[in-house]
């Protein structure tokens, strides 16, 4: 599997299922797009849980009350990027990811799809994946909370640091090697650890000191 990152909110995303599982993969959706484009996702069952109708009332996402075994799979899914099949009915689940191959699209579909939702911390403008590709669920939030810890108020301000740091150097320094070890620097600088216990607008003027003592 390739792990890959899209941005997502200007694609169609269509999702058969309104239980907890549907509730549970549109909201890492919603919660893990940065982009601040609104969101295109449509939601296909008989019934939905009070969550999901919340962000259909709330204009979040669009919801229609369908027997899915009567409607036309193939009409549904043409023109989506990705499909989520999740409803609580196998054969029904089956049966749409038959008709969804016909396609050119994404599927996620336990194990048989070939797009996979993993464990996703997004914390201090940090967004990491965790996956077992399917081995263990379990383990995959385990390693989630145990990656989430290591991601505190230092990290968040140094990756704001390092941003802005990388924008002035590309406007001084050409050479992208020496770029990149400037930037590498910095993060295995001590000093610059240090300075992080100020404010970040102090700790971003003595970065940037030290980076022009030592580094540039």
């Amino acid at each position: 599997m390739l792990p890959l990152y899209v941005d997502v909110s200007d694609k169609r995303i269509v999702v058969f299922g309104g239980g907890v599982v549907a509730e549970r993969k549109i909201r890492q959706i919603l919660d893990t797009n940065s982009a601040d484009g609104k969101m295109n996702i449509e939601a296909y069952s008989r019934d939905f849980i009070s969550q999901i109708e919340a962000m259909t009332k709330q204009g979040v996402i669009r919801c229609f009350k369908s027997n899915l075994w009567e409607r036309d799979i193939g009409e549904i899914v043409k023109g989506a990027f990705l499909i989520l099949i999740c409803t609580n009915d196998r054969q029904l689940n089956d049966r749409i990811l038959k008709e969804a191959a016909k396609f050119v699209l994404l599927i996620n579909y336990s194990n048989y799809g070939d797009a996979f939702m993993s464990s996703v911390i997004n914390k201090g403008g940090f967004l990491i994946s965790v996956s077992t590709a399917g081995k263990g669920p379990a383990m995959a939030r385990y390693m989630k909370k145990k990656i989430a810890a290591l991601v505190g108020e230092k990290e968040a301000k140094m990756l704001q640091i390092q941003s802005r740091l990388r924008r002035y150097l590309k406007q001084q320094i050409k050479d992208e090697e020496r770029r990149r070890t400037i930037l590498n620097s910095v993060l295995d600088d001590p000093e610059c650890w240090s300075a992080l216990d100020a404010p970040i607008d102090i700790a971003e003027k003595d970065i940037f000191r030290i980076v022009g003592d030592r580094y540039a």
